[in-house]
């Protein structure tokens, strides 16, 4: 298991930026690249299971995620199936000068085959950091079309 830190800013607020953050009904409108589909197949309370069907550095998976949303401020992601089961996401969102500083604490497991490939832990931690680059961009963007009205 690798585990490590992504920190960005957001230029919109914190309560806008986890607002767009955790709208998993929509996430696929903010990030079609990655996102092709969200289902969500139980929602109690705060805790939402999804299936997902995403795309990651080129690979298309199907995965089922729990979601666990605290506000104001903390998502958390857990993937429950497919080769990065165990894998979680703890993001918080801080209020800051100019808008929002985002922290996820990643914690990547590889299952079945991908064990054999831990040696790519560092690459696949690269191409998460860059993921969440265009998260940041495409969530600026978006809100500014004025598209999702907070």
């Amino acid at each position: 298991m690798k585990t490590f830190i992504l920190k960005r800013h957001s230029s919109l607020s914190q309560k806008t930026i986890f607002n767009l953050s955790t709208d998993i009904e929509n996430f696929n409108i903010i990030m079609p690249n990655h996102f092709k589909s969200l289902e969500i197949i139980e929602q109690i309370d705060n805790q939402i299971t999804v299936f997902e069907r995403i795309q990651f550095m080129g690979i298309k998976l199907k995965i089922k995620t729990k979601h666990v949303i605290i506000k104001p401020n903390i998502h958390k992601v857990f993937i429950l199936t497919g080769p990065m089961k165990g894998t979680k996401f703890i993001e918080t969102y801080v209020t800051s000068k100019n808008g929002s500083d985002i922290f996820i604490e990643v914690n990547l497991t590889f299952n079945g085959l991908m064990k054999v490939f831990n040696f790519l832990e560092n690459y696949v931690a690269k191409k998460m950091s860059v993921v969440m680059n265009e998260f940041i961009s495409s969530a600026e963007n978006f809100h500014s079309k004025n598209i999702y009205s907070q």
